[in-house]
């Protein structure tokens, strides 16, 4: 359960900057914190700043960021940090994940997408901390 004095942090990555920008004020707006970035790189290099600035709760990856780590590979950076991290991958054709290794319960959105509906799977993501963490334990 997450403590009633934090807000969930959520680590988006989104190539554009639009969507970027609207997506973290519908966030914001939604009650959660937001860390936004272009690259995967720039995720990767925030996660693993943060160890003592408190946990990320959910990483909203977009599948299609390709960079010297891709969007799909964030993933499993995020996990080895954090194995209980909610993993969210946006895509523009879910089809191009089937044959991809995903993270255990990572859950995947196709782009365009609305708020409403990257904040309905973040709580749902939020709302079964536990479930992960067993799907977790599963895959390892």
């Amino acid at each position: 359960m997450l403590a009633a004095s934090r807000r969930p942090l959520v680590v988006l990555l989104a190539g554009d900057e639009l969507t970027r920008s609207i997506t973290t004020s519908c966030l914001e707006m939604s009650g959660y914190d937001v860390l936004g970035a272009r690259t995967a790189g720039e995720v990767e290099s925030l996660l693993l700043a943060r160890p003592d600035e408190g946990r990320v709760d959910v990483l909203v990856t977009d599948a299609d960021v390709r960079d010297t780590v891709d969007g799909l590979s964030l993933a499993g950076v995020a996990r080895c940090l954090d194995p209980t991290v909610g993993v969210i991958y946006t895509v523009r054709s879910p089809r191009r994940l089937d044959g991809e290794a995903l993270e255990p319960g990572a859950l995947r959105l196709r782009t365009p997408y609305h708020g409403h509906q990257l904040v309905a799977l973040i709580t749902d993501l939020l709302a079964s901390p536990a479930n992960r963490r067993e799907q977790t334990r599963a895959a390892a």
